[in-house]
């Protein structure tokens, strides 16, 4: 089933061209790595929507193995009395959840019996239960760990997760907040985080795209909104991927955009960069703006 976590983002800050991630169970910074990320998001989900206390959310608990070894959960829920409930193994985003997956957990169940398995990667759950026959995989996410709230995702929040400028004027905020939704929370397609190795780390382009595809499935257009990685401007970044390679970036600065500034776009491809002119299918006040960018890059 797709992952309770899909639309949850953990909280940020930027170290020159670095990131790091907040654990709030910790409440420690920690390094931006992909398993990090899909443990953050699912403490997200569980202290956003499930009302979760912190207090009975363990990250990375260590338990004793049965050959006198020593074991991390990855996440260990914990009932009222503080035993354990849930039992969460986080893998990378591309690790497929199967039984390879599932013998890591059953194994760390033996050191810490609890009423529930999850395996998670981030876009797909497998929850499971324990019972006298064995672990029971269920079809839907259990009573005690549904959602019991609308989380309220409002500017700080989107600034919270690195999506916006700090210091945005305020005659933006709402505007920014919607495209944060718009790209972010959208049910059809949801975001997919991209690490862009082999691009200079100052184009600050890690970061969840929303990713709309047309064509064939080889050829698709990356759009995401994302904070420079310097935190002193607010960017848009457009990127169009061809069979599986990505050919062009565009770089809207979004504050450039706001002040009708000539320079507030720049194209990157193989044969250079260019000021270019985006005013006609500007996110600020074109409805189709989306559409339109994606037009642009592949005409372009």
């Amino acid at each position: 089933m797709l992952s309770t976590a899909l639309y949850h983002y953990p909280i940020i800050r930027y170290l020159a061209n670095d990131v790091e991630l907040w654990n709030p169970i910790h409440k420690q910074w920690f390094k931006n790595r992909p398993e990090e990320r899909v443990r953050l998001r699912v403490i997200e989900y569980f202290l956003q929507e499930c009302q979760i206390s912190p207090n009975r959310i363990g990250p990375e608990f260590q338990v004793d193995l049965a050959n006198q070894t020593k074991g991390r959960i990855d996440l260990v829920c914990f009932d009222t009395n503080y035993q354990a409930h849930c039992l969460v193994e986080c893998k990378h985003v591309n690790i497929p959840l199967n039984e390879q997956a599932a013998q890591q957990i059953a194994k760390y169940h033996l050191s810490l019996p609890s009423p529930y398995l999850l395996i998670t990667n981030g876009r797909f759950d497998a929850w499971f239960q324990c019972t006298a026959k064995g672990f029971e995989y269920l079809e839907s996410v259990p009573d005690e760990y549904r959602s019991t709230r609308e989380v309220k995702r409002d500017l700080q929040y989107w600034i919270d997760r690195g999506f916006l400028y700090p210091n945005i004027p305020e005659s933006l905020h709402e505007l920014v907040c919607n495209l944060c939704s718009r790209l972010y929370i959208d049910l059809k397609s949801p975001p997919i985080y991209l690490d862009f190795e082999n691009i200079p780390s100052e184009f600050a382009l890690k970061n969840y795209f929303f990713i709309t595809s047309f064509g064939d499935d080889k050829t698709h257009t990356q759009i995401a909104f994302a904070m420079n990685g310097k935190g002193n401007t607010q960017s848009l970044d457009v990127i169009l991927s061809e069979n599986g390679v990505s050919t062009k970036l565009l770089k809207i600065d979004i504050l450039a955009l706001s002040n009708h500034e000539s320079a507030h776009a720049t194209l990157y491809t193989e044969m250079g960069q260019r000021q270019v002119n985006i005013f006609s299918m500007s996110p600020l006040d074109n409805k189709e703006w989306l559409n339109k960018l994606i037009e642009y890059l592949v005409k372009d």
